[in-house]
């Protein structure tokens, strides 16, 4: 993510899809959280001894052992730095932001299966057990469009936007530098969420740009995933504009 993305402001939604109604949200709380771990740390600066007093009490009792409580104490002011939580917090609220925009795109493809279930339409067919699974027609249908779209969503996110623009008619990225920006970011997840944020020699090679050496780590922090949490704010509401009003799809308000 550039630099120049904290300028960003984010878009003004009065009207959206329940799809990005329910985007929103998880922003909004990861964004909520960024600014509880703030508030928590200045409270914990500003009230020291009552916070190692308080961290110290957890830990003492009979299960835990002599050498870690001497360890806890010894290192409390460590302990209770957010600093030393940075990397970890920022991974996992990272990881939760891409799994948020990845729901989106099913959620919103949902949506739109349901206003016009034969972009669906295909040459495969379905066994007997599974079609007999069903009561209704309808539910029939809903069955197969969600297992179209996991099916889908087990691929990667080329076939993801071969498929909005082939059924859909929908570009996802308008530039080589929003489909460059968000693959870079889904496979950053990808390794913090399967190797641990080490780097392997596929993601060093495929990214030659960010200079990554294999065998070191990605490193997170707050202020990135609250630009990333922008960036996508922006993204997502841009592209649900353009499919709600070429399928018509239900609109709330206030984004939630």
């Amino acid at each position: 993510m550039n630099e120049e993305n904290n300028t960003f402001a984010a878009k003004n939604v009065t009207l959206s899809t329940e799809s990005f109604s329910r985007f929103q949200q998880e922003i909004m709380r990861s964004e909520m959280l960024l600014s509880y771990l703030d508030v928590g740390n200045m409270l914990v600066l500003k009230n020291g001894e009552l916070a190692k007093k308080h961290l110290t009490s957890i830990y003492d009792h009979a299960f835990n052992s002599e050498l870690a409580k001497k360890n806890l104490t010894e290192n409390l002011d460590y302990y209770l730095n957010l600093g030393f939580y940075e990397i970890h917090l920022s991974s996992m609220v990272y990881v939760n932001t891409i799994d948020n925009f990845n729901t989106y795109l099913k959620d919103i493809l949902s949506e739109v299966v349901y206003a016009k279930p034969q972009i669906l339409k295909s040459q495969e067919s379905e066994k007997l057990d599974f079609i007999l699974a069903y009561e209704s027609m309808d539910d029939l249908l809903n069955a197969i469009a969600n297992k179209k779209i996991e099916e889908l969503f087990y691929k990667g996110i080329e076939d993801i936007e071969k498929f909005f623009k082939n059924r859909l008619g929908i570009d996802i990225f308008k530039t080589d530098k929003e489909r460059e920006a968000i693959n870079l970011h889904v496979k950053q997840r990808n390794l913090t969420v399967h190797n641990r944020r080490r780097i392997s020699k596929d993601f060093a090679k495929q990214f030659p740009n960010l200079e990554c050496k294999v065998g070191e780590y990605l490193n997170f922090d707050f202020r990135y995933v609250s630009t990333l949490n922008l960036y996508l704010f922006n993204f997502v509401a841009t592209i649900d504009e353009e499919i709600s009003q070429k399928f018509k799809l239900k609109k709330i308000s206030g984004g939630s």
